[in-house]
């Protein structure tokens, strides 16, 4: 029973520790490529029409 918890809590905490800057990331991204050109640590992705990190 205990190592079932310990793997549960640790499973959780990875995919945590995966999603969260994700979302982190998708709020403070600017919206639109003007926006984003703007940001020097930012650049635009055609492909995708998003913002992302250089």
């Amino acid at each position: 029973m205990s190592k079932k918890l310990t793997m549960t809590a640790l499973l959780a905490a990875v995919a945590f520790g995966a999603v969260a800057p994700g979302i982190a990331m998708a709020k403070d991204a600017p919206k639109t490529k003007a926006a984003c050109e703007k940001v020097s640590t930012m650049k635009w992705d055609d492909a995708t029409s998003k913002c992302v990190k250089k």
